[in-house]
């Protein structure tokens, strides 16, 4: 059976993220969007380490910001969550490439776009990033920047046909893992969870969380 991986964005108390951490999930995000009401202000969170690739989620963000965080915080992966263009993308690899020449320490991270969608004519525009991003991030589509909290028609998904592979967003509650478990796409990878999964902004139903990922896991099976 294909193995999803599962992302636990949104964190930003360093005790709740401990806990997080200890889960294990796949991904761990960071929101560094100031307006997010999940915007990391406490850098001592950093000072875990956990056994989950590290993603930074950024919003219009400078590249020299988003390369200084990267380095600063050892981030594994980039998602860009605002207006961030294919050009855009294509330069952050430019001077990623750039930076790794001359520097041993500095992570080689990868870059997943968040892409809004509420039809299907929101995948059209995707074939430019192709060749600039790793992979997408299927969120649903709001006037605001960041995540909504709720969910899209998932059947849309069958009108995606690219080679990139996607992690499935918005809305997604616990209710819902026994369905993803068994989700059908070729390009899916994963799913990112977050609001879905709070007692209030930034902190995580602990015991939600673990039966999530145990359930996409298959170590709990529907009776």
């Amino acid at each position: 059976m294909k193995r999803f991986q599962v992302k636990v964005c949104g964190n930003n108390n360093i005790q709740n993220f401990k806990e997080i951490a200890a889960i294990e999930p796949d991904y761990v995000g960071f929101i560094f969007y100031p307006k997010s009401k999940r915007f990391v202000e406490d850098e001592t969170i950093f000072s875990t380490f956990p056994n989950a690739e590290k993603v930074g989620v950024f919003v219009n963000e400078s590249i020299e910001n988003i390369l200084e965080k990267v380095e600063k915080y050892k981030l594994d992966v980039v998602q860009l969550h605002g207006d961030e263009t294919p050009n855009f993308c294509k330069e952050l690899i430019n001077q990623k490439h750039q930076i790794l020449l001359t520097d041993e320490n500095f992570l080689d991270f990868k870059i997943w776009k968040a892409v809004g969608i509420k039809s299907m004519e929101d995948f059209q525009q995707l074939t430019t990033y192709q060749q600039v991003v790793d992979s997408f991030v299927f969120d649903t589509k709001s006037a605001d920047y960041g995540g909504t909290g709720r969910k899209f028609d998932w059947q849309l998904l069958t009108n995606y046909q690219l080679s990139t592979p996607f992690l499935l967003s918005g809305g997604i509650q616990l209710e819902d893992a026994f369905i993803l478990k068994n989700f059908q796409h070729p390009r899916c990878i994963g799913f990112d969870i977050n609001s879905g999964f709070e007692s209030e902004p930034g902190i995580k139903k602990i015991d939600k969380v673990k039966q999530f990922i145990d359930t996409i896991d298959g170590r709990i099976e529907q009776n």
